[in-house]
């Protein structure tokens, strides 16, 4: 730990390589990433098991998306919005430094999907909580490949079972409908 108690770089690359997930010594780009990490996830008083779980969340290829979640995600709108978020990333070839906020709002407006609602529907694929760090900071973290797989994994979750057909009916017996684009003008 850190003079001021927060986890530092040095000991959560040290925590990783104890735990197998950073090789000896660390390269320079793992350094960045752990800087990263930090910045996104931990506080004053993480512990190391916590931090080493997120490490292996963010290293998974999918993530476990609540059922209800799932479901707000499931019309043509939002995949085609996954879609091409999928292929923006794919085009980059740094993900640090994007400027998300502005871009993700206009691919959300070719769908007509509300910028708030798409970049809430972006992070529950990538990262399957509904909140945490600003997706500035989840890119870096994944990485292009890994969104690519999210991204797919949500897709074809989406697209099997029941298609695009959306429940009728929330747990609360309302009428549900998943997140839907507008037409402009509408």
């Amino acid at each position: 730990m850190s003079a001021h108690g927060k986890l530092s770089r040095d000991d959560l690359a040290l925590g990783m390589q104890n735990a197998g997930l950073l090789e000896m010594p660390a390269p320079d780009a793992a350094l960045r990433w752990i800087d990263t990490l930090i910045e996104a996830y931990v506080t004053g008083d993480t512990p190391m098991e916590e931090a080493l779980q997120r490490v292996r969340t963010l290293r998974s290829e999918s993530v476990v998306v609540p059922a209800l979640e799932l479901e707000r995600l499931r019309s043509r709108d939002v995949l085609f919005f996954l879609d091409a978020v999928g292929q923006y990333v794919d085009d980059q070839p740094e993900l640090r430094g994007l400027p998300l906020e502005h871009d993700i709002r206009e691919i959300a407006l070719e769908f007509g999907l509300p910028a708030e609602a798409a970049r809430d529907a972006l992070r529950m694929a990538l990262t399957g909580e509904s909140d945490g760090p600003p997706l500035e900071l989840i890119f870096p973290l994944l990485g292009h490949d890994r969104i690519l797989i999210r991204i797919g994994a949500i897709s074809s979750r989406l697209l099997h079972g029941r298609g695009l057909e959306p429940i009728k009916y929330g747990p609360d017996g309302k009428p549900f409908e998943p997140l839907r684009g507008q037409k402009p003008g509408t």
